[in-house]
């Protein structure tokens, strides 16, 4: 029998606990876009009463990863092409802010710090072409420069557009990181260089143009893995047609 919330977690809340994990398997697409969440499922899975089930539902649609319907239930998000266009441009908006400010509060110690930090992301470029390793350290980098940024608002949004990107990100196909992840890693680091040096500078508006136009080289990128992506779920949902007519 599967441990217990309450054998696994001592201090968290039960619903926030659900919630993480939830997160995690939904971002990860465990749980595919679409699914429905039946509160007896989940709560099984846990060992826990319908109650905390359901405040982690209320959790997860406050971060947008699901919708709960009036009398139906509540269901995972399905990927969206105008929704996708939305949290890039919020990506967008909110990275270059942070830069903005992380240009004008970052101490010489952190710049030094956030050189360094670049220079394990450029490595891991000419490493590997995984582009998930690749979109890993960047954020890496990104959380470090919104924590220095002194302002915890920024980053709590950072953090939730970011969990969205994260989640949609999940379109790359194996063909598509193939073919386009070895350039697609030196474009990043490139752009992310001129960023880090703008930021240890103080220039703050050259910080803010630069962060927004890395996110949209990712915002470009994801487009035509978005197309990729579509084009083989239409591939397979006409295959599974096929093979269902008499």
């Amino acid at each position: 029998m599967p441990a217990t919330v309450e054998e696994e977690h001592k201090s968290p809340t039960q619903d926030r606990v659900i919630a993480r994990l939830l997160t995690d398997d939904i971002v990860e697409w465990r749980i595919p876009p679409g699914t429905w969440l039946r509160e007896r499922e989940i709560a099984a899975r846990f060992g826990v009463s319908h109650a905390p089930v359901r405040d982690a539902f209320r959790q997860l649609a406050r971060l947008g990863l699901v919708k709960v319907v009036p009398w139906r239930g509540t269901h995972v998000i399905d990927i969206d092409e105008h929704a996708a266009t939305e949290v890039y441009e919020l990506w967008k908006a909110l990275f270059g802010v942070t830069c903005r400010l992380a240009a004008l509060e970052m101490s010489d110690r952190e710049g030094r710090e956030l050189m360094h930090r670049l220079v394990e992301y450029k490595d891991v470029t000419r490493r590997t072409e995984n582009t998930f390793e690749h979109i890993a350290v960047s954020n890496r980098i990104g959380r470090f420069i919104a924590k220095r940024s002194n302002s915890p608002l920024a980053l709590e949004l950072l953090d939730r557009v970011a969990l969205l990107a994260r989640w949609q990100h999940n379109v790359y196909t194996d063909s598509f990181i193939e073919a386009h992840g070895h350039d697609a890693g030196r474009e990043s680091a490139m752009l992310y260089e001129r960023l880090c040096r703008h930021i240890v500078a103080r220039e703050a508006d050259a910080a803010d143009a630069a962060a927004r136009a890395l996110i949209a080289v990712t915002q470009d990128r994801f487009a035509a893995a978005f197309e990729e992506y579509k084009a083989q779920r239409t591939k397979a949902k006409a295959g599974r047609r096929r093979n269902r007519t008499p």
